[in-house]
């Protein structure tokens, strides 16, 4: 799955996103900023159903996708999800253990870099 892929199936799994990816065309990094600010809502206002659907595109990515595309989930979703408030705690539960891995690796990588945990390292 390339970048074009991807914003087709953010599209059909979340129509609302339609005109900000477009906004950002050929832009991977902020396309991929755009579905995690959708996610981040979602988790926020408790809407859990669509923080899963969010979950299973954003592990599709990371399945299928080529490495920029993969790149992109590393660095512009899985290392920004915040999970530290209540709502948070109840989405990371609902996280697949793919995709909670590659947060773990992608977070202990920037420790080991940063010397600190990224800000968003609920661990």
């Amino acid at each position: 799955m390339d970048a074009t892929a991807f914003q087709k199936l953010l599209v059909s799994r979340f129509p609302t996103l339609r005109s900000n990816l477009e906004e950002w065309k050929d832009l991977d990094h902020l396309q991929v900023m755009e579905f995690l600010t959708l996610t981040q809502s979602a988790i926020e206002a408790g809407s859990f159903d669509t923080v899963s659907e969010c979950f299973e595109v954003a592990t599709a990515a990371l399945r299928d996708g080529d490495k920029a595309l993969r790149n992109a989930i590393f660095v512009s979703y899985l290392e920004e999800l915040d999970f530290r408030s209540d709502a948070g705690r109840r989405a990371a539960e609902l996280m697949p253990q793919k995709l909670r891995e590659a947060r773990h690796a992608v977070l202990d990588y920037d420790e080991r870099l940063l010397g600190r945990k990224w800000p968003t390292d609920e661990r």
